[in-house]
């Protein structure tokens, strides 16, 4: 058979298996066209690149997940749920943390203003110097650890935990502020003269004797611990910040702990000096509620606490000390026997004058008849 009667048949196979062409092929194309019908090649798809849309990033593979940004820096990197992105362990990991503290040794050192009317409360009010919370309370150093908001950022100050309700005192004299705030809830900012701020959030409660911009002193109560904000179902505590002259938040255990300290060395005198540590209330009557109505035996065992007393006012505590001095002398008086005793001279010089005018009346001029009688 020759070349082209095979051709032929080899088209005519092809041609009853293929539809006809629009367009008859020419001979040259014919054998290459049967050839590559016979004998398929396959050839690998070029590769191509594909980007995640939006909303595959934020699927059902990215639930949960938070958007951080570096500080410093403005690329945005996705980590999961509670696990800390790792450009921020660096940061957390600088921190050199000191232990917990607790306000308990402070509260052992004025327990004695007890023992003198003050209550529990009114001694933490008096003698709890600049520390913020007046009360029993405790914090730790977590300055810049880790908070999964949302969004993840680092703890700007520190958190004094304390039963709800207990005063939260101005540090220091300044302008207070009050705001209510997503995250902080209900929150007091006290500025000083210099621009410093203290900012204090989760209060369960402001104190209603000033308005947000007035003047308040250091100790005075400008709310109350709570858990408003974020920490809302969670322990009851008060977010504490130092922003030195306005600028950034700065640690503030430091300075927690150094205001404690100076607080518990200021104890013992905390009567006599008046200082930062002693504020108005230890002038108060307050000193000397026990001391009323007591029998002049009972004042007399108070005696020395009385003359402590009395260092602290100079005029109440002075003249409660007098009374009760006066008091002790009174008692020692039998005044049943005083008071007969007195009668019967009173008695006797009545009897002597009648005598004197029975006996020299008629022997005396006019004139000195009143001498006699008693008389002017």
């Amino acid at each position: 058979m020759t070349v082209a009667a095979l051709a032929l048949l080899v088209t005519g196979q092809a041609v009853a298996q293929t539809p006809a062409p629009a367009t008859p092929p020419t001979t040259t194309n014919l054998i290459e066209d049967l050839l590559h019908q016979l004998l398929p090649t396959t050839t690998a798809p070029a590769p191509t690149t594909t980007q995640p849309s939006a909303s595959a990033a934020t699927g059902a593979g990215a639930a949960g997940a938070k958007a951080t940004t570096a500080p410093g820096s403005t690329t945005t990197t996705t980590t999961p749920p509670g696990v800390v992105p790792p450009e921020y362990l660096p940061i957390i990991n600088s921190v050199h943390r000191s232990g917990s503290s607790s306000t308990r040794p402070l509260l052992d050192a004025l327990r004695p203003l007890q023992a003198l009317g003050f209550t529990a409360q009114d001694a933490a009010l008096a003698g709890f110097g600049h520390f913020p919370v007046a009360g029993d309370a405790s914090w730790s150093d977590d300055w810049l650890e880790p908070r999964f908001g949302p969004p993840f950022h680092l703890h700007q100050g520190n958190d004094i935990f304390a039963a709800r309700g207990t005063p939260v005192r101005a540090p220091f004299d300044g302008v207070v502020r009050f705001a209510t705030e997503d995250a902080g809830g209900n929150a007091a900012y006290l500025t000083v003269a210099d621009g410093t701020y203290y900012y204090m959030a989760h209060l369960d409660s402001f104190s209603k004797k000033f308005s947000s911009g007035a003047a308040v002193k250091q100790g005075d109560v400008v709310g109350y611990t709570g858990d408003t904000g974020n920490a809302s179902g969670g322990a009851t505590h008060v977010h504490f910040e130092i922003h030195p002259k306005g600028g950034a938040a700065v640690d503030p255990k430091q300075f927690l702990d150094g205001w404690l300290t100076d607080a518990i060395n200021a104890a013992p005198s905390l009567l006599l000096n008046n200082n930062a540590g002693a504020p108005r209330a230890i002038t108060s009557a307050g000193v000397l509620r026990q001391f009323e109505d007591q029998s002049p035996a009972a004042s007399a065992r108070n005696m020395g606490p009385l003359l402590w007393a009395s260092s602290v006012s100079a005029g109440g505590g002075t003249i409660r000390l007098a009374e009760l001095q006066i008091a002790r002398v009174v008692s020692r008086i039998d005044w049943d026997r005083q008071t007969t005793m007195a009668q019967a001279q009173a008695d006797a010089l009545r009897q002597g004058r009648t005598i004197a005018t029975a006996l020299l009346g008629p022997l005396t001029p006019p004139v000195l008849l009143p001498l006699i009688r008693g008389g002017s």
